[in-house]
């Protein structure tokens, strides 16, 4: 037609797609992944900053395995720590005396008995240490506690017949 510019054609394929919509998909997948294959990174990267000793010794949550009780637990509103773990950390290894180095990983219920002057310590429940991909870890105290006051010390059950103890953190 004279004065009428002739419009763009459609080409299709053999099986009738038309290849405007097959380039806006293609620039939708590629800017799919170009979001989504840095967000699985940070996410990977995350998950793993999870498995470090020292952020779970920092939040205070235990490692999977043997010996993944962190250094530091938080109960009632106060921090309390132990000399004999770190959730595996090198550092707390290396910071510990040779006094410290003999002294064993854990007590028994009958060696938290002797400690304490008394057979049959009763061992209250008072809260939980979280632990990643596994149960989580019972904090006990000694007795009773009464209202309004502050325990010196804490004991938490790393596994069957095995249980750490945890001194106040700061003071009174």
């Amino acid at each position: 037609m004279p004065g009428r510019e002739p419009g763009p054609l459609l080409r299709t394929g053999d099986d009738g797609v038309d290849d405007r919509s097959a380039t806006r998909r293609c620039g939708v997948r590629r800017c799919v992944v170009r979001v989504s294959v840095p967000v699985l990174v940070v996410l990977g990267a995350l998950g793993g900053v999870a498995f470090i000793p020292k952020v779970a010794n920092h939040v205070g949550y235990a490692l999977p395995g043997e010996k993944g009780l962190p250094y530091r637990v938080h109960y009632n509103g106060r921090d309390y720590r132990s000399d004999v773990t770190c959730a595996g950390a090198r550092w707390c290894e290396d910071d510990r005396t040779p006094e410290q180095r003999v002294r064993p990983y854990c007590t028994s219920r009958a060696g938290l008995d002797r400690a304490r002057g008394s057979s049959g310590t009763r061992l209250v429940k008072v809260d939980d240490v979280f632990a990643l991909f596994g149960p989580s870890h019972p904090v006990f105290t000694a007795g009773a506690l009464p209202a309004g006051e502050t325990v010196t010390t804490v004991i938490v059950e790393a596994s069957a017949d095995c249980y750490l103890t945890y001194t106040l953190m700061g003071g009174p």
